[in-house]
């Protein structure tokens, strides 16, 4: 299935201060709005299938209200992108009472069901206390999780928590890799983030303006305006 998130929490020590701007402003807001998008873009097959496609026909007409039916048939039958987009609701408080750990009860059913995506947000939740206590540990499980099925967004956090030490002790090799798997993937905001890493230098990381360049070069060409701008610090 294509992944949730296309924004992740982008910061590292030694990054240019664009990068330290985008981190403060782009974990919840970005992420939430495109989680619609991709879902909508879905072709689910499995159960309450067709509550699922209209509850999300009501939702990208903000038709909160006759989303919220819809959707939560569909989650009690036991369809996880819906079980997801019920944590959406809850998370954004459309149609309902925003309540984050209604919320991130029905990102933990969906979660323990296998859903990638549900299991990024869970990952999120425990990392920024959010309807649940703060764990960085348990964040991490549920990144892993994700990561390994192929989620780039949580391929991001992994990577992020190993260079930060968050729930783990620092490790650049393992974000090096995580990040690469996300670059390759496609991801634009891995593709940035090693760019910067191998422009600047970082523990474990030697300085490579080819390596730079290349990644950069990825991400601007997907729109990324603070790797066009790293691009020029380029010689």
């Amino acid at each position: 299935m294509a992944s949730v998130l296309k924004t992740v929490y982008t910061s590292h020590t030694g990054m240019s201060k664009n990068i330290t701007r985008k981190r403060r402003i782009l974990p919840w807001i970005v992420a939430f709005l495109t989680l619609v998008l991709v879902i909508i873009s879905k072709t689910a097959y499995s159960a309450g299938e067709t509550d699922f496609r209209q509850g999300m026909t009501h939702y990208k007409n903000r038709q909160f209200d006759q989303a919220l039916p819809c959707l939560e048939k569909a989650a009690n039958a036991g369809n996880t992108d819906a079980q997801a987009m019920m944590g959406v609701l809850y998370f954004r408080g459309n149609g309902v009472k925003q309540n984050d750990s209604e919320a991130a009860r029905w990102f933990e059913k969906a979660a323990r069901a296998g859903n990638p995506d549900a299991q990024t947000f869970m990952g999120v939740m425990n990392l920024e206390g959010r309807g649940v206590p703060k764990n960085e540990r348990q964040a991490l499980v549920w990144f892993e999780k994700a990561a390994r099925a192929g989620e780039t967004n949580a391929q991001n956090y992994l990577a992020t928590a190993y260079m930060k030490g968050q729930g783990t002790t620092p490790d650049t090799a393992k974000a090096i890799y995580w990040y690469t798997r996300a670059a390759k993937a496609g991801d634009a905001n891995a593709q940035k983030i090693l760019g910067a890493l191998y422009l600047n230098g970082h523990d474990g990381v030697t300085k490579d303006t080819a390596k730079a360049r290349q990644w950069l070069r990825k991400a601007a060409d997907q729109g990324d305006t603070d790797a066009e701008q790293l691009l020029r610090q380029i010689p």
